[in-house]
Order: C-alpha cells, then sequence, then structure tokens
C-alpha cells in the first residue's frame, strides 16, 4: 500500500466510534449442505492454497468462525486446508488502529482478507483504497436479499462490504410486570403510549418499576438516539449537503431530545451500565420492565436471564405517530481488505454469501447456536425469511415467535442517519454532552446548545 493511504487514513486514528453492533452465535458441522441454487456455486475442483484466512473483528465473533470452518471443511469447497482466524479486538476503533499500525510499519502482508467494521470507517477506507470494491461479485444476488441490505455496505455507488445482519429497533418487555399490573403492552406501540405506560407503571408500583434504563456512559446516545429516536423521529445531524450544523434547530433532533427528557426526568429510567451484571440482577428483580435497543439484545437477555425464560417478549419499537417510522436498522457486515495476492479473497465472499443464501446450512447452524445457548443472525435473506423455521414459536419468549417479530419489524424501519466524515468525531462530541445531561450537570436546553456551539466551533462548520 502506498504511504498516502496511511497518511489519508491517520485523520480518523483514535476517533471513537459509537456505531458498534453487539451479536454472537456459533456454527453447524462440517457436513454441512451443499448450496442450494440461490446460493453462489462451490470451486468445482479449484483448491485454495493451504494457509490461514484471517479476520480482524470484535464482539463475539465465534459463531462466525464456525460457519466459515464449516463451509471450509465442505466436500467441493476447495477450501478444506484452509484454517480459518478470527483475531478479536475491543471494538471497531481498535480494529481501524491495527489496520493504521500495520500500514504505518509498511508490514501490509500481515493484514487479514477481511475486517468487521461501520460505515464511518467503511466510508473513510473505502475512499483510501483500503477495501475492495466487491461489487461485480454480490450484484447478481442483490434482489435475494430484503430492501437497503447493502445500503450501509456502499459507497459512491460501489458496495465494499456483505451484510451478515441488520439488527432492527425493537422493544423487549417483562410480560410478568405487565400482567400483575394490568396493562396493556400493546400500548406501548406509540412513542406517547409508552411513555404514558412508563407514567403508569410508576404510579402503581410506588416507584418501584421503571419503564427502562439509561446508561451513565457513552451507550445513551448510541442505543437511545442514532439508532432510535433520532432516525424516528426524522431528525437530522447535518444540512442536506453534509457542510452545516442543524441539530440545534432541527425540529426532528428536538422532538427527539425532549422524548428522552420527558422519560428521564419523569424517572422512568432506572440507571444502570448497559452490558453489567447491575443492569441485568434489576432487570430480573423487576425495576426494568422494557428494553428499547436492537434485536441483537435477545442474544443478552438468553445469555444473562436465563432462568426469566417465559417472562420475556418483544415487539417492533414503538414509533412517533406524526412519523411512523420504528427506528434505524444496525449493519454487521464485514469488508474485505484490498491485500495485494491475498489467495482467499473470493473464498470470503462466497462463504459469506453462503451464510445469507444457503437455507439448510443457515438452519442447521441456527440450531447448534441456540443449543448452546448461543446467539444466532436473522436472515437478511428473503427465501431464508420464508422458511418456516424463521417463524417458529420460542420457549424463552412464552410461546411466541420472536424470529417473526424480528421479520415484522423489518418491515417498518427508519432511514439511518446520513453518515459523513464527520459523524466520527460529532459522535464523541453528542455522546459527552448527554453524559453530562444524564449525571445532573447541564438541563437539555443547554445540552442541545452546547452540542451546536462544539460541533461547529470542533468541525469548522457553518
Amino acid at each position: 500500500m502506498k504511504r498516502t493511504l496511511a497518511l489519508g487514513l491517520a485523520c480518523v486514528l483514535g476517533l471513537s466510534l459509537l456505531l458498534t453492533g453487539c451479536t454472537q452465535d456459533n456454527p453447524p458441522a462440517n457436513t454441512t449442505p451443499a448450496a442450494p441454487s440461490g446460493a453462489p456455486s462451490q470451486t468445482g475442483g479449484t483448491d485454495y492454497p493451504a494457509g490461514k484466512m484471517t479476520f480482524w473483528t470484535y464482539g463475539m465473533p465465534e459463531y462466525m468462525r464456525r460457519y466459515f470452518d464449516g463451509y471450509a471443511k465442505r466436500e467441493g469447497s476447495g477450501a478444506q486446508s484452509v484454517e480459518v482466524e478470527m483475531v478479536n479486538y475491543s471494538g471497531e476503533a481498535e480494529v481501524r488502529q491495527q489496520v493504521m499500525m500495520s500500514l504505518t510499519a509498511g508490514s501490509t502482508a500481515d493484514l487479514p482478507t477481511a475486517i468487521s467494521t461501520f460505515p464511518v470507517s467503511m466510508q473513510v477506507l473505502a475512499e483510501n483504497g483500503l477495501l475492495k470494491d466487491i461489487t461485480d461479485q454480490v450484484t447478481p444476488y442483490l434482489d435475494q436479499f430484503i430492501d437497503g441490505a447493502f445500503d450501509q455496505a456502499t459507497y459512491n455507488g460501489r458496495i465494499y462490504g456483505i451484510p451478515y445482519a441488520l439488527q432492527p429497533k425493537m422493544l423487549f418487555y417483562n410480560n410478568d410486570i405487565f400482567e400483575e399490573y394490568e396493562i396493556d403492552p400493546g400500548r406501548m406501540s406509540t412513542m406517547d403510549g409508552y411513555i404514558e405506560v412508563g407514567r403508569e407503571l410508576l404510579e402503581k408500583s410506588g416507584g418501584a418499576v421503571k419503564l427502562s434504563y439509561v446508561d451513565p456512559g457513552s451507550y445513551t446516545w448510541r442505543y437511545w438516539f442514532r439508532r432510535g429516536l433520532m432516525p424516528q423521529a426524522g431528525a437530522k445531524i447535518w444540512s442536506d449537503d453534509g457542510k452545516s450544523v442543524v441539530l440545534d434547530t432541527d425540529p426532528g433532533a428536538r422532538l427527539a431530545f425532549d422524548t428522552f427528557a420527558e422519560l428521564f426526568e419523569g424517572g422512568m429510567l432506572y440507571n444502570a451500565a448497559t452490558f453489567q451484571p447491575a443492569q441485568y440482577e434489576a432487570a430480573r428483580e423487576g425495576k426494568i420492565a422494557t428494553f428499547y435497543i436492537e434485536s441483537f439484545w435477545d442474544s443478552y437477555l438468553r445469555s444473562n436471564l436465563a432462568d426469566m425464560s417465559g417472562s420475556w417478549r418483544s415487539m417492533p419499537a414503538p414509533v412517533f405517530e406524526q412519523v411512523g417510522t420504528a427506528g434505524a436498522q444496525a449493519i454487521g457486515m464485514y469488508c474485505v481488505v484490498n491485500k495485494e495476492d491475498d489467495p482467499y479473497t473470493d473464498l470470503f465472499v462466497d462463504m459469506m454469501l453462503d451464510f445469507n443464501l444457503n437455507t439448510e446450512a443457515r438452519n442447521s447452524w441456527s440450531d447448534e447456536m441456540l443449543a448452546e445457548g448461543l446467539p444466532t443472525e436473522h436472515p437478511i435473506t428473503k427465501d431464508l425469511l420464508a422458511d418456516p423455521y424463521w417463524s417458529q414459536p420460542s420457549d424463552y419468549y412464552g410461546g411466541e415467535s420472536y424470529k417473526q417479530m424480528v421479520t415484522l419489524s423489518y418491515e417498518n424501519q427508519s432511514d439511518n442517519l446520513p453518515v459523513t466524515e464527520n459523524d466520527a468525531e460529532a459522535d464523541t462530541i453528542i455522546s459527552s454532552e448527554l453524559e453530562k445531561y444524564v449525571a445532573g450537570s447541564q438541563d437539555m436546553d443547554a445540552t442541545i446548545a452546547n452540542i451546536g456551539r462544539l460541533l461547529r466551533q470542533n468541525l469548522g462548520l457553518s
């Protein structure tokens, strides 16, 4: 790679990205059946050289490694001598930093075949030539995916990533609480109804039951706003040309921030750090009634609150009636590194397409994941979604079909906030100001004003 590539990427080194998704699962046996007609064909006898196909990733990648490993060992894959290696980092920012370190050291041979990333980093890396343009390889299969599946993997009209998941905004709720206080969960289909339910829970429980939770740290912006309230309210951070800050004057943004303030200042949010034991214990004790978050939360409920099987239910996120959409989908994707002479690029693309298109293999893998108490990604292709397997009832959700609820949640999603070159730094600024609000050091008006001022000042925008 040229030195200019490393210099071009240096501008994003160290920025804290708040768009990370969290999922995990386990793969199928090595006897996974061959791909059906909708999936890419096997290599037809072409053997890949023995060696390691490496991924740099984060979260819990073991479930994907097992699918890839199962694919490689299939008869006819041509990859029986290929070892799949997942190198796990703390998050998207560290993966990006590792790429930078390899580039600045000139050790491009150490770069992996593919990386996990999100749209902000994907765009910067693609702009600087680090990611392979895979448009021609995946275009023949695009009509088999649900609408918009590749939107966040596309930059300047070209495709640089393959999604393995789209996580819609959903609402998870403790049905035992709603039965105890005789409250109809269906009232939470709108944001006004959600808030009304929160007030009623507080009143009937004497303040013991909170509607949801608030994280005193960085997750408030990520989960409540960027992929939830902001897209749902039709809010904007930037002007349409991306050259001006409008967040502090945009009516949609004001609706999003005021809604959160109503929940927070109304005492409806339990203070608990996301993904930490205290949060799960509060849910177990009936202090948190709902979680307004992406569909990946299913895996965290089942892993950390297995003893509450039968208590939880799920539904699409509540909507603002004046807008009508239910939050933005968070993408999970891998991008191919544009590394010279990597022998496994085509193998990786075939593996990812197979994961999305091979119904029998995917269902078998999902069964194994669930049997081990591990998460499994919901499909994003039409044939898989139509398969009866993906509408089966779940004991954990009291006999309701969580899988069917995810499919339903795909149907009414908000557009993601547009991603610009300034979003990584903007996320850090906005999140920091929201943390001050949650800590009680400033009110919401001051929070919004400070965000607008700092975005203009730090980013040199009008």
